[in-house]
């Protein structure tokens, strides 16, 4: 099996099921209400709802990346401000979340193992450390969001 598939397997686990270190990130979204996503039982932490936002963005900041494109912080911001706590706002926040995974998929799905070397366009960080990273940076999420819902 190739690298980048392996990545590819690696981060696909983790979003929709059989992730090694737990329920993968949809799973844990799976059942929480606007309400639920827009508490924050942490003083000065972040809400489910909040997380789920920052870890869109970066995503589609690590797609871009992946497509040659520059950009060093999500459009909306690291952590976006939530204007509409609805049940439907939420539901489109964990529809542009799958949308946005698939993308990314997507870019991933279209890399060889030789570009794994190269490095991003404008960083100092070659792809594979930018895969590396966007796992990471997914898993440690996912586990916040499940401590977050466990205390609910």
């Amino acid at each position: 099996m190739s690298e980048v598939k392996r990545f590819f397997n690696e981060l696909k686990s983790i979003y929709y099921a059989n992730a090694w270190h737990g329920p993968a990130l949809k799973e844990v979204l799976s059942g929480i209400t606007a309400t639920q996503a827009s508490t924050k039982p942490v003083k000065e932490g972040h809400s489910i709802w909040e997380l789920v936002l920052h870890t869109k963005g970066w995503n589609n900041v690590f797609l871009l990346g992946l497509e040659g494109k520059i950009v060093n912080e999500p459009e909306g911001g690291d952590f976006p401000v939530i204007n509409d706590n609805s049940e439907d706002a939420w539901k489109k926040t964990l529809a542009e979340l799958d949308q946005h995974y698939e993308k990314l998929l997507g870019a991933i799905s279209n890399l060889k193992d030789e570009q794994l070397n190269e490095l991003a366009t404008g960083k100092d960080y070659n792809f594979r450390l930018m895969l590396r990273g966007i796992i990471n940076h997914n898993v440690y999420h996912t586990g916040q969001i499940a401590l977050l819902k466990k205390g609910l």
